[in-house]
């Protein structure tokens, strides 16, 4: 009763889901193709464009974090304003941990590529964290429709 039997609570402006959170969405899949090319391109044993892929993955992360970091400065309420907003912080906040995590498992990953610490026989800890990223884009659409779509409604 108390946010007047609606979610969102009436008096709370969310965020537009085809706005930032598409964006992010989009930026989120294609960290996921590109981490899907690196590893196709360590078992055919094409460490150039799997360096390359590599970073572009890294650079998606990073692309996909700072706009987490701009709906948070633009957000019109705060983890303090009721219910809404601890759920919103809490869920987003806690993938955002994650995706920080797995980007930089993935630049440690960069690194032993470009080292020649991986074969295509032995690539166990890519393999790791590519499958942890991929994770963290299922995550990451279950929140889209949770938080953005159905919360925004």
């Amino acid at each position: 009763m108390a946010i007047g039997a609606v979610w969102p609570p009436l008096d709370i402006e969310v965020f537009n889901p085809w706005e930032v959170p598409l964006l992010n969405t989009l930026i989120l899949l294609s960290s996921g193709a590109t981490v899907t090319v690196c590893h196709n391109c360590l078992i055919t044993g094409d460490r150039t464009l799997a360096i390359k892929s590599m970073i572009a993955t890294i650079l998606l992360a990073i692309a996909f974090t700072g706009l987490q970091g701009f709906e948070y400065v633009h957000a019109g309420f705060n983890i303090s304003d009721g219910i809404y907003g601890s759920c919103f912080y809490m869920a987003t906040g806690f993938h955002g941990f994650h995706v920080f995590v797995g980007t930089c498992f993935l630049t440690v990953c960069l690194y032993r590529i470009y080292d020649y610490q991986f074969t295509r026989e032995n690539h166990f800890g890519f393999e790791a964290a590519a499958w942890y990223w991929h994770f963290v884009d299922v995550v990451w659409l279950f929140l889209f429709v949770a938080v953005y779509w159905w919360g925004g409604n």
